[in-house]
């Protein structure tokens, strides 16, 4: 089992483990908004997860990781529920890149948040943005 004192380094060479060209040469052509996109698919990310000792700064270092959508995804896996405050979450709802973020956000993490039901309202007063605007629904479809 990874730590969570891990390097991110070692994060990174897992993500090369499991490195998909194709898959990432399509979202690429789809025009996702990321510098490095290795191509991982969601069951992979998951398994790379079960590795990782939940950890709220091991999930912020790799949320802040805005260049690289596979460190965006795992940190919806390990951000540890109980110590996300419902500013950060937020915060997080309104930084998403893309409508695939939004969904994860909100399915790995957000729903499972004890404030979940003000969350969406929070989001939607907060939204200057058709994509955080998105991030809310995304929270109440979870929640429904």
């Amino acid at each position: 089992m990874i730590t969570s004192d891990t390097d991110i380094r070692q994060i990174k060479h897992l993500f090369m483990t499991y490195r998909n060209g194709i898959v990432s040469d399509t979202l690429r052509k789809a025009g996702q908004p990321y510098a490095v996109i290795f191509g991982l698919q969601i069951p992979q990310i998951s398994e790379i997860a079960r590795q990782l000792s939940p950890s709220a700064a091991l999930a912020r270092t790799l949320w802040a990781d805005t260049n690289v959508r596979e460190s965006r995804l795992l940190a919806c896996w390990i951000f540890p529920v109980e110590e996300l405050l419902p500013d950060e979450a937020l915060a997080m709802a309104l930084s998403v890149i893309t409508h695939e973020e939004a969904d994860i956000l909100a399915f790995r993490l957000l729903r499972r948040h004890p404030e979940a039901g003000v969350i969406p309202d929070m989001i939607t007063a907060a939204a200057k943005t058709p994509l955080q605007r998105y991030a809310a629904e995304a929270l109440r479809r979870n929640l429904e």
